[in-house]
């Protein structure tokens, strides 16, 4: 079974998702952006409903006058700037950045609330008390302990004393003193005060403080594990610190207040003031989104007629008797805002998703597709298949490829069939080296037995005329020997090509003439008629080495040819040839026939050295013109073309 191999795939998919999940979050990203800053600007806008209403009650009552922020009236209206909204931090400051207060509303006193086990006949009655007669010292140890055990049960015994100024409501308990205080049996305060002590016990539902607010469970386990409710969630203790909104809010005005105030952007415009919301910044973990409303006093331009501009920070601070902010605080406000974007658009990008998935994987496969097929193109030449398809239409980087992968094919080929073509002319020319050693041999034995034998000959014989005879013997065959040598010479000169040619202008009709002049006798002495039908031919070419070609040529003709034959020879401007009436050349000699030592008859062939035709090749090679044999009706006829 093919065994398949997704690696690619999934590297090419993971980069082209990586891709688009980068868009995909940094969408997400501004939509979480655009949904924290929604909350923001929502927040700010319920806290501008309930600043305006003091804003309209300060522009009434107070700006038209010479505004004093320590005055009675003032302090009064500023009291309920927030509309009794507890769950936020005021803080009023001056035009030169003093902080004269910070604080929240509702909370003009300490309380605790607590779970009474019997009260009026009642059995677990919330009942709240006033602390404000404790000492702050004590107040925080009750704050460290209800801390300590947030999650637990906390028991609670309080003693209190009465008097005539006491609201005692029916589970108020305000203007009272305290007498004694003990939580979780921890005697936490004891005071002297006299006069009529009641007692009363029970669990700590709640307790509030200047910045400080805790909510008990409504129900907890009598453990000291932590409670759960009856769907075995936990229930957990709700806590609101605002210190560190303060103190925050504090080292903000303190080190940055010009800064500060100047931040941000203006949020809207009422008919009594203009809101500005700061940017937001962290403190201590916690995330804080502040309101600034400015108090304008039209006193302070000391009644001279001058025309306010609202975009100019120094025109404003003319008329400015201060500041308030108003801030709120934020848990987790980046997450939250993520999961209300994610929630809101959960379909949408689940489809996104879907389709990222898809495209991913489209591409991929556009991608993987063509290399696939370029891979199995590369198989099938390893295989030494170059006829395999690949597509070259593509206009691209991987059409390219193909492109190059095709011209590397064809090369191959070409290659692959060019050393096929060498190896084979390497044996070939292995087989004639071979023959050549076995022709030389042969070739040389025959003189050199000759002249072996014949010396004998001459040292034994006594008689003059036959010892004349024997050495004219021995000296032909020394001659054929040293004609043999010469021979293989120019031969081996030739084939390596390290001869080179004179060429000039010659006329091929003055060589054919002076080659048959020289051999007519030769010719009529065999009875052998020669026709010939000659022109000037003139053809760029080394003398003295295409007339050995002709010479051979002719002298081949008036060898093979019987007494009483015809020989023809031909030129023209487009080559040379000669026809001789005989025997044909078989079929397996006729490429042989230009090898060296190659002799279609050796019984017919006692003459030459057997390396005539082989020289002629060479020659004409070097010459580049085209040659060749070939048998005729006549006989067999032998041609160059240039």
């Amino acid at each position: 079974m093919k065994k398949l191999n997704f690696s690619l795939i999934i590297k090419v998919t993971g980069v082209v998702f990586i891709a688009f999940s980068i868009v995909l979050g940094n969408e997400i990203r501004l939509g979480v952006n655009r949904y924290t800053k929604n909350t923001l600007d929502t927040d700010a806008e319920a806290i501008v409903r309930n600043l305006d209403k003091f804003a309209k009650s300060y522009t009434q009552s107070i700006a038209i006058n010479k505004v004093n922020l320590n005055s009675t009236e003032f302090k009064n209206i500023y009291r309920d700037a927030l509309a009794g909204d507890g769950t936020k931090v005021k803080c009023l400051v001056n035009a030169k950045g003093q902080i004269l207060d910070v604080s929240r509303e509702g909370e003009g006193f300490p309380s605790i609330g607590v779970i009474v086990s019997k009260y009026k006949g009642a059995t677990n009655w919330p009942v709240y008390f006033d602390l404000s007669s404790m000492d702050s010292t004590s107040l925080m140890k009750i704050e460290s302990e209800l801390l300590k055990h947030k999650d637990e049960k906390n028991t609670i015994t309080l003693k209190i004393v009465t008097n005539s100024q006491s609201e005692l409501n029916s589970n108020i308990f305000d203007n009272i003193f305290i007498k004694e205080l003990k939580l979780n049996n921890q005697i936490i305060y004891v005071s002297n005060t006299k006069g009529k002590v009641q007692t009363m016990e029970g669990t700590v539902g709640s307790y509030a403080s200047y910045n400080l607010e805790i909510a008990f469970p409504s129900t907890l386990t009598e453990s000291k594990k932590q409670s759960t409710n009856t769907s075995g969630k936990k229930s957990r203790t709700m806590i609101l610190d605002y210190q560190n909104a303060m103190n925050g809010l504090r080292e903000q005005i303190t080190k940055n207040f010009k800064t500060f105030k100047k931040s941000g952007r203006e949020l809207t415009t009422t008919n009594y003031s203009i809101y500005k919301i700061l940017n937001p910044y962290e403190y201590n973990g916690k995330y804080y989104s502040t309101v600034m409303l400015r108090l304008e006093d039209w006193g302070l331009m000391n009644g001279e007629d001058t025309t306010v501009d609202y975009t100019d920070e120094a025109s404003l601070d003319k008329v400015t008797a201060g500041y308030i902010f108003v801030i709120q605080e934020y848990t987790n406000l980046t997450m939250r805002s993520f999961r209300q974007f994610m929630h809101d658009n959960s379909s949408t990008y689940l489809l996104a998703f879907v389709l990222i998935i898809l495209i991913c994987l489209s591409i991929a496969y556009m991608v993987i597709k063509p290399i696939r097929r370029i891979e199995t193109t590369a198989k099938h030449i390893a295989r030494k298949e170059f006829d395999y398809p690949i597509d070259t239409t593509r206009h691209d980087e991987l059409g390219d490829l193909s492109r190059s992968i095709d011209r590397m094919s064809k090369e191959l080929e070409s290659t692959i069939n060019n050393l096929h073509q060498e190896i084979e002319r390497v044996q070939r020319l292995e087989v004639i080296r071979k023959e050549f050693v076995s022709n030389f041999t042969h070739e040389i034995k025959t003189p050199l037995g000759i002249i072996n034998g014949f010396s004998e000959l001459v040292e034994i014989e006594q008689d003059e005329k036959k010892r004349n005879e024997y050495i004219t013997i021995i000296q032909n065959e020394t001659k054929r020997i040293n004609e043999l040598v010469l021979a293989m010479l120019d031969l081996s000169k030739l084939e390596s090509q390290k001869v080179s040619l004179k060429l000039e202008e010659v006329d091929l009709l003055d060589i054919i003439g002076d080659c048959l002049d020289s051999m007519m006798y030769l010719f009529e002495r065999k009875q052998i008629k020669v026709h010939t039908q000659l022109d000037s031919s003139m053809v760029k070419a080394d003398r003295f080495k295409i007339e050995m070609v002709i010479d051979n040529f002719i002298s081949n003709a008036l060898r093979y040819t019987a007494e009483g034959k015809n020989v023809y020879v031909r030129l023209d401007e487009h080559g040379f040839e000669i026809e001789n009436e005989g025997h044909p050349i078989p079929k397996d000699d006729l490429e042989k026939i230009w090898l060296t030592f190659h002799k279609v008859d050796r019984s017919r062939n006692a003459e030459g050295t057997g390396l005539g035709l082989a020289i002629c090749k060479a020659i004409l090679d070097l010459h580049h013109f085209e040659y060749g044999v070939k048998n005729t009706e006549k006989g067999v006829l032998f041609y160059f073309k240039y």
